[in-house]
């Protein structure tokens, strides 16, 4: 299996340096973690651009590709990387592709969500979907297994056909999460094994 590395952020105790470092055997790296969110990486677009022009950029000499920071599916998320984008032209820097992150309900909503990011941005780059679920985000309302599984089966048949989508990635691949995401999510049973969840999206439906 391929290791794909991230920069999470450049604040919060992560270090550039150690990441250009370990970073420099691999074919492709992801940048920030939804970096216009306080609670996660936390960057303004200025900030973002020159970090990415000292630790992600100067890999593109050796081949790898370089994927953009990873926004959640929000207008926020969207304004933050216009200005990002932005900046980082006007820098001399660029990405290779976009990553984007989605979670909510209904499969329409994320493939239209997806698409408008992409379209937001010329239509110009592939698209990895780096973290995506079914949840309602209400621990006293979770959605249903049928609701998660159905949701993975019709998004991962419409993922699978869209050209400009190179990778994705559901969240998550672990025993736990938290209860506002929800356990219906979860890609490994609690004895370690593969959920029924687990089972669909690695050998399919």
């Amino acid at each position: 299996m391929e290791f794909v590395p991230m920069l999470w952020s450049t604040n919060k105790g992560h270090d550039g340096n150690v990441f250009l470092s370990q970073a420099k055997s691999a074919k492709v790296v992801l940048g920030f973690n939804e970096p216009e969110r306080a609670d996660q990486a936390s960057m303004d677009p200025a900030w973002a651009a020159r970090a990415w022009m000292q630790y992600i950029e100067p890999l593109r000499a050796q081949g790898t590709r370089l994927g953009s920071p990873a926004i959640a599916s929000t207008d926020e998320g969207l304004n933050w990387m216009q200005r990002f984008l932005s900046e980082l032209d006007r820098v001399g820097g660029r990405i290779d592709f976009l990553a984007l992150h989605w979670y909510g309900r209904g499969a329409n909503n994320f493939i239209n969500w997806i698409t408008k990011a992409r379209q937001r941005f010329g239509d110009r780059y592939p698209v990895w979907v780096t973290e995506f679920a079914c949840t309602s985000w209400n621990p006293s309302q979770p959605v249903s297994q049928q609701e998660v599984n159905e949701f993975m089966r019709q998004s991962i048949a419409t993922l699978d056909s869209l050209i400009w989508v190179e990778r994705y990635a559901w969240f998550g691949a672990q025993r736990q999460l938290d209860a506002a995401l929800g356990s219906t999510n979860c890609l490994i049973a609690s004895n370690g094994q593969l959920s029924e969840l687990g089972k669909t999206y690695v050998y399919g439906f």
